[in-house]
């Protein structure tokens, strides 16, 4: 033995390949552990909210009258409370530069008609009530009345402000001669030097053309009760903006800086696939119902983000937004959510994820004693079917076995009504 370990240590070649291998499986190791973490059991749930406001002894919904009005729509949340001075200091600046969005009478009726389309859908999708009268038109109803105590009537002012500027700015621009002999790496190198040049303000100045859309909507929403005209629930503003432009310097805008990165940042970063999902296939079964109108809308056409959007799909777009907002105040609604499902009973560990939520609950409360992790995972179970009461319930009596898990808290947190 004493033999074997002195040639060990008398060969420096051994000395390295033990250390290469132990640092071999040091690694393998780390990555192994990176792996099962990112594997947690993580669960993508399609979690049914209450309405945020209590809506008492309604049954039904009639669409009342959506009006334009003009006046001044408050600029996001984020900017209100800076100094309108500040937002004219920037050199990114165009002219005209738009600073406030005042709305006018003169808008065209459609979009009033859209908020109202759009929230006929959204309630249509997803809401307890009947709807009657949708089309806000007194046109009378068939078969037996509605007792008007329990029918409310939904009211909209419209302000919308849209503008759209078709124009041109001065860019420089770097001529580059290309040399078919050069190198990759001198090739690189003259691009590189080209971009910094026309970055930096150097070249030849040439007039660029650019598209920028700017609009902004507000609808104050009324939810009165029919028999005696009074409030259901208080009336309620929702607002929602939009900019985008095309062509031109990315960095300039006809809209103050401040406010068009807070429109960014708080009303188009939920831009997702859905909606234009939503949007193919609606246009995929026009295609089936109606051919004609399919082809004289261009939907054959190939959509790209790069091409600047039609005034009416923008209404749609914005209108869509404010009625889906006002919804989930008066509406269940659902929502998708990434939870986290804690190491408990493998069975119902199981049913969860694979969503059947009513198992799940029944295989629980079945259980002669659960654990923290079984009363989270049961919570759990009960918020993916919208009973966030029975929910937050199981949560805290997690959270009294468990006081110091993170994921129980933020749970018994999320479920505050």
């Amino acid at each position: 033995m004493k033999l074997i370990l002195l040639k060990i240590m008398l060969n420096p070649e051994k000395r390295k390949s033990d250390t290469a291998a132990h640092f071999r499986a040091l690694v393998f190791f780390c990555l192994c552990a990176t792996f099962f973490n990112a594997c947690a059991p993580k669960v993508s749930f399609q979690i049914e909210r209450p309405p945020v406001q209590q809506v008492e002894n309604i049954n039904y919904i009639e669409i009342g009258n959506f009006e334009i009005v003009s006046g001044q729509i408050k600029l996001p949340s984020a900017v209100e409370s800076g100094s309108n001075s500040s937002l004219w200091t920037s050199k990114n600046l165009l002219k005209p530069t738009i600073s406030k969005f005042t709305a006018k009478k003169s808008v065209p009726i459609l979009i009033a008609d859209l908020v109202r389309a759009a929230l006929v859908h959204e309630l249509s999708l997803q809401s307890p009530y009947q709807l009657i009268n949708t089309t806000g038109e007194e046109t009378g109803f068939s078969g037996v009345l509605p007792d008007p105590g329990k029918v409310a009537v939904l009211h909209g002012k419209v302000k919308y402000v849209e503008q759209i500027f078709e124009s041109e700015e001065n860019l420089p621009y770097f001529t580059n001669i290309k040399n078919k002999g050069a190198t990759l790496e001198q090739s690189l190198l003259a691009s590189a030097v080209s971009m910094g040049a026309e970055a930096s303000g150097a070249g030849f100045l040439i007039a660029t053309p650019y598209v920028e859309q700017i609009a902004a909507l507000e609808v104050e929403f009324s939810l009165l009760r029919k028999s005696d005209g009074e409030n259901v629930i208080p009336p309620q503003n929702f607002r929602t903006f939009f900019v985008r432009k095309w062509g031109g310097a990315p960095e300039t805008s006809h809209l103050a800086i401040q406010i068009k990165n807070a429109v960014l940042k708080n009303y188009q970063q939920n831009e997702t696939l859905s909606e234009s999902f939503l949007s193919r296939i609606d246009r995929a079964g026009l295609s089936f119902t109606n051919p004609t109108e399919y082809f004289a809308r261009g939907f054959n056409l190939r959509q790209n983000a790069h091409v600047p959007q039609t005034s009416l799909d923008l209404k749609i777009t914005l209108g869509r937004q404010v009625a889906r907002k006002y919804v989930k105040q008066i509406s269940p609604y659902h929502e998708t959510a990434e939870l986290l499902v804690e190491d408990g009973n493998s069975v119902a560990v199981t049913l969860i994820r694979g969503n059947a939520y009513q198992e799940a609950i029944a295989f629980i409360q079945g259980m002669n004693e659960r654990t923290a992790a079984d009363e989270y995972n049961l919570g759990l179970a009960y918020e993916a079917g919208g009973e966030i009461s029975q929910a937050r319930k199981h949560y805290k009596l997690a959270l009294k076995q468990d006081g110091n898990n993170e994921v129980i808290k933020a749970a018994v947190n999320r479920t505050q009504i």
